[in-house]
């Protein structure tokens, strides 16, 4: 760890020498959030069929035409309220409408982008130049008339009043009858929010977790299945009913072949730590601290980079690679590992050369 840090040191002070600028080397490239959702589900969620109905019901009693109806969904990080809002976009009773719209919010609250980012996605574009909140209004008010919109606005961070109150004002259209899904962690910003009651999501029940960490964990190749079993339930009530949870833990217990494994990892300290004071889900940490040393170095170099950097893929191989962390051949195994703890992301940009791994 010594001849690490001297390593690192000394890339941080050949940075400064020469002046090297943080983010990606394709100036064409905008800054972009890994945490940034899409409308796809890559795989059918466990444990949401219920509450995906309540959704819909919320937003079913929409049924007159001027009417704005916005259902805010809120909850602690990780539950799955985006996961939630992807159901309900993909359901068959939406696809009927005539527009279907996803934006990405984040903390970066800006009613332009999301007026913009609405307006791309019709297949009649409005006007270029819309360089004012008037000409972004004008604009929806003509591509929407008449029509039936779904709208998600996801992961909403904005707590000014006034902000939220011409967000509403923007998505209300008259002769249309729009409906907005809103994903926050904010109990005080879906009530704001919200045109009725926001809807609270609530933890997954801990057989679903279980179903979700069998999944992850690829149970069914497991011997002694039995007996893991009973292990693994007592591991997925201290999942706190938290989706993302239970799928890194899911993951690490993929490599854990053996009781005597799944046993150490129940009956590990970190599940006795709160995850309030650092923010940081105790089966994260978890899988952090079982890291093999060799993948944690690897994880722990991409500390330099900002945060929501994108790196290629073979870029990154060649950096650990370089510094004796791994050798070449072992890099896209790594890559892969980091990715199913969610340590990684993969990039939504368009790849130039190959897998584009956000950071």
């Amino acid at each position: 760890m010594k001849s690490l840090r001297e390593k690192l040191r000394k890339i941080e002070k050949e940075i400064a020498i020469f002046d090297f600028k943080k983010g990606s080397s394709n100036n064409n490239e905008q800054p972009y959030d890994v945490r940034e959702t899409t409308s796809y589900l890559p795989e059918e969620p466990v444990g949401r069929d219920e509450e995906k109905q309540e959704i819909i019901n919320l937003l079913s009693a929409n049924t007159i035409s001027d009417e704005l109806v916005i259902v805010a969904i809120y909850g602690l990080g990780g539950m799955g309220k985006s996961t939630l809002a992807q159901l309900v976009y993909n359901d068959a009773q939406f696809k009927k409408y005539d527009y279907r719209i996803w934006v990405y919010v984040s903390q970066d609250f800006n009613l332009n982008k999301i007026g913009s980012s609405i307006i791309s996605q019709l297949p009649t574009k409005g006007q270029q130049n819309m360089g004012t909140q008037q000409v972004m209004k004008q604009n929806l008010d003509i591509l929407l008339h008449d029509k039936t919109v779904l709208v998600v606005l996801d992961d909403l961070w904005e707590e000014n009043m006034t902000e939220l109150g011409k967000l509403r004002m923007m998505l209300h259209v008259k002769g249309s009858m729009v409906d907005v899904i809103v994903t926050t962690r904010k109990k005080e910003i879906a009530m704001e929010v919200s045109t009725g009651k926001p809807y609270n999501l609530q933890s997954l029940e801990d057989d679903k977790c279980w179903e979700i960490i069998k999944r992850s964990s690829k149970f069914e190749l497991k011997s002694n299945q039995e007996k893991m079993e009973q292990v693994g339930l007592n591991i997925a009530k201290k999942c706190g009913g938290v989706a993302l949870a239970a799928q890194a833990v899911g993951f690490m217990l993929r490599a854990i072949d053996d009781l005597s494994g799944w046993t150490d990892i129940n009956n590990s300290d970190i599940w006795n730590g709160s995850s309030e004071a650092s923010d940081v889900l105790p089966s994260l940490k978890l899988s952090y601290e079982r890291m093999p040393p060799q993948l944690r170095i690897c994880f722990s170099y991409c500390a330099i980079f900002p945060k929501g950097h994108n790196i290629i893929e073979d870029d990154l191989i060649q950096q650990w690679n370089a510094l004796d962390f791994i050798e070449q051949s072992k890099g896209k195994e790594c890559i892969n590992k980091l990715l199913g703890m969610s340590f990684l992301q993969v990039s939504k940009l368009p790849s130039v050369c190959n897998e584009i791994i956000l950071l």
